[in-house]
């Protein structure tokens, strides 16, 4: 079945998106596409997406990293992965330079969206969906979501386990008070403990209008790779802008199209692991 990412002379659209997703260093970029091809061609069939449903990855890279811009200068050549096996990979340009678009002949089309992960002065983070370029850590919260939302980037205010408690965890609440109707999202992401009860800001949000895009966080440990695209959001009745990130981005500013996340939550003892090893890795990397 070929997916299309681009879908020119539709009224209305249907993606499948994972909306925080991390292309580590040491993860090869084939791999990761060839998973995220799979994972999100298993959930199209579950969630009966028609045949033309895109399929999209919103990178949301750290301080230090750009993987979208050695894509970017690949898809200028149209060529495969940077400094590895293609594996029948190629990356060309998209309608808008915020994208680009990985094509493989057996495993369909995917779009690559830019986007940044920022730590701000409250050691909140805030997911930039569509944000290019380099971006500032440690400057205040509200600058940073300000900033996002007049470079016309998406913002996200990701849940984090451990992050919205005491302080940081009043300042999410005021901000799910302050940015209704902004253009602010929260995110909900697939390392979450599936049998915990889902966090009170997430009902906040709601309350307030304020919607939640999900994505898998892939973790930089070995096999996490293969849980791109294991968690997202299904987008339903998107207007057609001609390319994949115009038309979603659209669709989530003016907060009109359907969103159903898909997926699953982490196991006890994968989340356990997952926390124990973040936890070394903070203190050795500190």
């Amino acid at each position: 079945m070929q997916h299309s990412a681009n879908q020119v002379g539709r009224a209305v659209l249907e993606f499948l998106v994972d909306a925080h997703v991390h292309m580590h260093a040491h993860f090869d970029v084939a791999e990761q596409l060839d998973a995220a091809a799979a994972n999100f061609a298993d959930q199209a069939k579950l969630l009966e997406a028609g045949p033309d449903a895109g399929f999209v990855l919103c990178l949301t890279e750290c301080s230090g990293t750009n993987r979208f811009d050695e894509l970017a200068s690949a898809a200028q050549r149209d060529s495969g992965p940077p400094g590895g096996r293609d594996a029948g990979w190629r990356f060309r340009p998209a309608g808008d330079p915020r994208s680009i678009l990985a094509e493989h002949p057996d495993r369909g089309r995917i779009a690559v969206v830019a986007g940044r992960q920022i730590v701000t002065a409250e050691r909140l983070e805030v997911l930039g969906l569509g944000a290019a370029g380099r971006w500032e850590d440690g400057r205040p919260i509200r600058d940073t979501i300000d900033a996002l939302l007049a470079k016309e980037a998406v913002p996200v205010l990701p849940w984090g386990f451990g992050k919205w408690l005491g302080r940081r965890g009043r300042v999410a609440r005021e901000l799910i008070r302050e940015y209704r109707g902004s253009g602010l999202y929260l995110g909900d992401n697939g390392g979450r403990l599936g049998l915990a009860p889902e966090p009170g800001e997430f009902r906040l949000a709601r309350e307030g209008g304020i919607g939640i895009l999900p994505g898998s966080d892939t973790l930089p440990f070995a096999g996490e790779a293969s849980r791109t695209a294991s968690y997202g959001f299904f987008a339903q009745d998107v207007p057609d802008r001609d390319d994949a990130w115009t038309s979603l981005r659209s669709a989530l500013v003016n907060g009109r199209t359907s969103i159903r996340a898909f997926g699953n939550l982490e196991s006890p003892l994968r989340f356990f692991r997952n926390q124990v090893a973040m936890q070394y890795r903070t203190r050795i990397s500190g």
